[in-house]
This record gives C-alpha cells, structure tokens and sequence, in this order.
C-alpha cells in the first residue's frame, strides 16, 4: 500500500457524508491528465501545428538553388496561407514555372502577384512564365484557400532544375 493510504485525510469515511476516497483518487489523477493535455494541445496551438506558426512554416529549395519554395505545411479547410516562390535564373530573361501534383486538388489559388506572362494548364497541374529582374530573380506570390482535408503532396518545378517538393496537410 502507498504512504499516501495511510494518510489519515485519504481514508475513506462516512461521517459526516460518506466518501470513497479510492474513487476520487482516481478522479484526481484523471483530472490532472485533462490538465497536462490541455497545456499541450496550447502549446502545440501557440507553436503553428494547427496553422500558421513555428512549426508549420517550411523553407525548401532545389539541389541547386534555383528554385525556393516558401510556405505553410499545415493549412485549415477554408483559411487561406500565403506561399513564396523564388526563381533564380539569367537576368531579364522568361522563366516557366510549373505547379504539379496535389497542390490544386487540395488548394484554390485566390491570388498571383505579379501575374505571369503567361499560364496553361498541362497534365500535371499549371505552367506559368515570368519575367526575371536585372538580377535574374522572379518572384512569385500565391495566396492558397485549402478546400479539402488531408494530405496533399505537390512538386514545383522550373525548366531544366529538379523539382522542389511539398507536403501539406488540411485540417478540417
């Protein structure tokens, strides 16, 4: 038996109301359990597991440094999170740009900023081109509204780099 039975205050009694002081140990227990789940479920919300934050935010980028993807990989079904798209390549020249996998089964695109040159959609997903600055950059910003739930797997790619994977998963 432990010390905390013999305690005189942890007996159970039936004066003046009768108790089963086993039972609200237990309720105890179960309660401080509820505690420590809560405190996690805030920190995990306070560290962006939910949506934006810490731990959702993701930097990727080609094995050359071409292409770099900045975005959330936890998203909610009807939020919208914003993805960064860096192309690096010679000055002043197009560049084509290729959206593919999931990416447009899981998300719609509210907003391109600056709008390509020119978009179509092929079999994988949508090719867009933009122009690249005087220091051979172009950037593109997307704002993504998640649609659906679950696991969504996209690849990015731009001509003649390999290809910048995504995951990204929707809550409901």
């Amino acid at each position: 038996m432990s010390e905390d039975a013999d305690h005189p205050d942890l007996k159970s009694r039936n004066r003046p109301l009768r108790e089963d002081m086993a039972y609200q140990l237990k309720v105890w227990r179960f309660e401080r359990v509820g505690w420590y789940v809560l405190v996690l479920i805030l920190v995990m919300a306070l560290g962006g597991v939910f949506s934006r934050g810490l731990l959702s935010s993701r930097d990727v980028r080609s094995d050359d440094g071409k292409v770099r993807v900045e975005y959330e990989m936890l998203h909610r079904n009807g939020s919208t999170n914003s993805m960064k798209i860096t192309l690096t390549e010679r000055p002043n020249s197009p560049v084509e740009l290729e959206l593919a996998g999931q990416l447009l089964e899981g998300f719609s695109i509210e907003t391109l900023q600056p709008q390509p040159l020119r978009s179509r959609s092929s079999s994988q997903g949508m090719k867009l081109w933009m122009q690249t600055d005087a220091d051979g950059q172009a950037t593109l910003y997307i704002t993504l509204r998640g649609d659906a739930v679950g696991l969504f797997r996209s690849q990015i790619t731009s001509a003649g780099t390999r290809s910048v994977r995504l995951v990204q998963f929707i809550f409901p």
